[in-house]
This record gives structure tokens, C-alpha cells and sequence, in this order.
């Protein structure tokens, strides 16, 4: 069996390979020709998967190490008999955990304090209810909407104008084009003018959830701030929109360790489930936790966020971005993607902290404090 694998997809050898030849490839420049003798095809959310692609290839399996499905075309895999699988929920922890630290450095460039605003989380699913908590933990008043989970009989949400009118709004949507609640560019100018005086947009959902020739002009009149993980028009970031956005990172919300090991083997699984395979027992981490300490008057909260996401630092490299051509700083954006350094989610951590309250949140916020 050959297996054309993305180059970024986590574990492929100790997992893929041990059923047939694994060929890497690099999942933005993928094409047909690459495909012409391969069985089942493994990629990210970077690979757009139609008949473009697998047309007359002998592909008959497709997974994606990825909680979105926006990037494949699935009526016409049903239609061709293409078996496909997705990751739901591989990397929630992950993605919330970054988006609470991305809020956190925002706001504290912004001098506002987190436990005194309004967040409006605008997508209740598997990461943005684990956003909602982790919010609440710090002191923040949250609402959520979620149109599709109040249509199932979910209760405690609101609607849309009153997550709209919060101090941040938190986007945690799928990106769709059909259906009774499109996502595609749903955050135009009409949307953007019922957000506040001053409100922060937040996306670590999908790039074209937002309109971006819409937002930019509010940014640049400072009415609104934005912190954006996700973009318009990926790799192609608009220059001006990222000098404009407050915390710039480069599509890794979900980029831990921990989140890609999870969509590798849910994938795997299935792909053994459809090869009539049996799957290999997955090596988990066996190298040393990592290790924090915060010691007697240090900030706990904004020391340990920035251990665990190091968002702080993705954020400087974007910026290294802005003064390149927009073939360059697309071609860089993907290395910083590819170059993502080791990060574990908070359970992996260990933390050392003389400092009780703090040490009470840090535990409640899912750190694993000694």
C-alpha cells in the first residue's frame, strides 16, 4: 500500500508506515501527479481535496489530522466511494488554551484586565465551550452563541447581537459556505458596525469566517482591535491587516503537540478501520514534562501562559513578516507554521508556585500544579 503523507502530519512513521510506503509531501503544493500509484492520501487543512486533485488517481482513502472540513469536497468523495475521515475535537484543548493566552496578551497591551470585560464566544462547540470556561476561571463575564446548538434544544445561549455588544468577541466556527447559518465572511460590515466603541474581535476559527477588507478599516480608525490567529486569504496575509492587528500568530491555535499527536491516531484509526488493519500501539510522550516555577510576587497567570503558548514570541515573528513581498511573507508564514516548536498542553506541565490563590487558579485553569 503507498500512503502520500503531509510532511507536517505528526508520528507517520510510527504509526502509517507500518502498513505501507509513506511518501512525504508538502501538503500546500500537492498535485494529482503525485497521487498516480497512492492508495490513501493523509493531510492538514492546508490541502484542498476535490476532484482537481484525485480525479483519476486510485486515492480511495482520505483523512484529515484536522478538526475542520472546509478544505474537502465531501459529496464528491461519497460520490467517487472515497472513504474520508476528520480529527473532531483532536486539538480543543489546545486551540482554547491559546486562544485564553492570545486574549490575555492582548488585553495586556491593551491596559484592560481580563476579569473586568464582557467576552461574547460566537461558536459553543468543542473548543469554544472550553474557552467559555477556561474564561470564566480568570473572572470574566461570558456569553455564547450558537445558532446550530440552539436549533438541538441547548440551552444558555443568547443571541447574536447580545454576543456582539460584549468587550471581546470570540469566533469558534466552522467555516461553511451552505446551509441555514453560513460562516463564509459572516463577519462583514454589517456585523462589525453592531460590535461596541472599542471591542476586540478574536479569531482562532477559520480565516475567511471574517471579511477582511471590512475589518481593516476599522482597525485602522482604532474603533475596533482585533487578535488574529487565522487570516483572510491563507498563506497571502494582508500587510496592512497585520500591522493593524494588536496579537498577530500564524495559524497554530491547535499547533501543540499534544493536538496534532490526537488528529494523527484519530486518523490512523480509521485508516486501519478501512484498511482492515490493526492498528499499531501509539508510543506516547516519553520525554520530561516540562517545567515552570513562579516564585513570590511575579505576575502567575501571564508567566505560566506565556511558558505553556509562548505566544509572545509568534506574535514578534509575525511582525518580521510585514516588510517582505506577499509571495515572500506567504512562503514565510507556511515555515513558521512548519517550524512550529514543541508545545504541551497544560496537563503535560509541571509548575512549582509559592503563591496559593494563584496556584488554586492555575489548577483550575487545567495546569498541573505540584
Amino acid at each position: 500500500m503507498k500512503i502520500v503523507i503531509d510532511q507536517n502530519v505528526t508520528a507517520a512513521e510510527r504509526t502509517f508506515a507500518r502498513h505501507g510506503e509513506v511518501v512525504h509531501v508538502d501538503g500546500r503544493h500537492l498535485d494529482r501527479q503525485q497521487l498516480k500509484t497512492a492508495d490513501a492520501l493523509i493531510i492538514r487543512s492546508v490541502t484542498r481535496v476535490n476532484a482537481g486533485l484525485l480525479a483519476n488517481t486510485p486515492v480511495r482513502f482520505v483523512g484529515t489530522a484536522s478538526i475542520g472540513t472546509d478544505h474537502i469536497d465531501i459529496p464528491w468523495l461519497k460520490e467517487q466511494g472515497i472513504t474520508w475521515a476528520n480529527a473532531p475535537g483532536c486539538n480543543a484543548d489546545s486551540a482554547a488554551q491559546y486562544t485564553l493566552a492570545m486574549i490575555w496578551l492582548a488585553c495586556q497591551r491593551l491596559g484592560r484586565n481580563p476579569a473586568d470585560l464582557g467576552v461574547g464566544i460566537v461558536g459553543r462547540g468543542n473548543v469554544g465551550s472550553r474557552v467559555q470556561k477556561l474564561l470564566h476561571t480568570i473572572g470574566a463575564a461570558v456569553v455564547a452563541n450558537d445558532p446550530p446548538l440552539a436549533d438541538s434544544g441547548e440551552t444558555g445561549l443568547v443571541s447574536l447581537d447580545e454576543a456582539l455588544a460584549q468587550d471581546i468577541i470570540c469566533l469558534h466556527v466552522p467555516l461553511t459556505r451552505e446551509g441555514p447559518y453560513p460562516t463564509w465572511r459572516f463577519i462583514d460590515q454589517r456585523v462589525l458596525a453592531r460590535m461596541p466603541d472599542g471591542a476586540m474581535l478574536v479569531n482562532c476559527a477559520r480565516g475567511d469566517v471574517v471579511d477582511g477588507d471590512t475589518l481593516l478599516p476599522q482597525l485602522q480608525s482604532e474603533r475596533l482591535q482585533a487578535a488574529l490567529d487565522v487570516w483572510p486569504g491563507e498563506p497571502f496575509i494582508d500587510q496592512q491587516l497585520l500591522e493593524k492587528t494588536i496579537v498577530a500568530t500564524p495559524h497554530v491555535a491547535g499547533y501543540s503537540s499534544d493536538g496534532k499527536l490526537n488528529g494523527s491516531l484519530m486518523v490512523y484509526r480509521a485508516f486501519c478501520n478501512w484498511a482492515g488493519e490493526t492498528p499499531v500501539a501509539s508510543a506516547e510522550f516519553q520525554d520530561e514534562p516540562p517545567k515552570l516555577t513562579i516564585e513570590k510576587g511575579e505576575d502567575a497567570i501571564s508567566k505560566a501562559l506565556d511558558a505553556t503558548c509562548f505566544v509572545n514570541e509568534h506574535d514578534q515573528a509575525m511582525r518580521g513578516l510585514i516588510p517582505l513581498t506577499a509571495d515572500q511573507r506567504a512562503v514565510e508564514f507556511d515555515l513558521l507554521r512548519r517550524n512550529y516548536p514543541k508545545r504541551r498542553d497544560f496537563h503535560a506541565w509541571q509548575i512549582s508556585c509559592d503563591q496559593p490563590d494563584s496556584a488554586t487558579v492555575l489548577r483550575q485553569l487545567g495546569l498541573n500544579v505540584l
